[in-house]
């Protein structure tokens, strides 16, 4: 017993002197390593274009109080992604990675995914495209998540487009 309360305080010593050089060398290592490489240079981009910004501020007043509307959301966020097989998730998990969704429209109590809200662009069809599409689409009937795909224009009036994501239109 004497023996082990011994080694234990040594241990404890040991720990007390030793500390403070690892807790430096830590620090001179985060300090030495920046976290965005010089050779990377970042600045801020708009989230939006144009004409995505004003179907978005439409949008906001289709749906009033009924739903939060986010922009731009991975699809990630939208679901949990549970399985048994490791593997399988973390595949299905890089599949979707980086896609995103136009607009999310979220239930302001459960804070749920209501309703996808992603803008038809006739610019943007293509091989590629039409499998992302089937993708979030997929992804959205699993998930229990409405879809809508209104036709990307400048001018949409309140009334039209709550009546085209499916909520009563605010009173005028």
């Amino acid at each position: 017993m004497d023996t082990l309360l011994m080694a234990a305080i040594g241990l404890l010593l040991i720990l007390l002197i030793a500390w403070p050089r690892l807790v430096s060398r830590v620090k001179e290592r985060e300090a030495q390593e920046p976290l965005v490489p010089d050779e990377v240079s970042l600045r801020a981009q708009p989230l939006l274009t144009k004409s995505e910004a004003s179907f978005y501020n439409v949008l906001r007043l289709a749906v009033q109080d009924r739903y939060l509307v986010f922009a731009q959301v991975p699809v990630w966020c939208l679901v949990e992604v549970k399985s048994d097989d490791r593997k399988a998730r973390a595949a299905f998990l890089n599949t979707i990675a980086l896609k995103r969704v136009d607009f999310v429209l979220v239930h302001p109590g459960t804070l749920a995914a209501a309703k996808v809200v992603e803008l038809l662009d006739p610019s943007q069809a293509s091989g590629p495209r039409e499998a992302r599409d089937q993708l979030i689409d997929a992804v959205c009937k699993a998930a229990g998540i409405k879809i809508v795909r209104p036709k990307a224009r400048m001018a949409y009036t309140v009334t039209a487009l709550a009546t085209l994501v499916g909520v009563e239109p605010p009173p005028e």
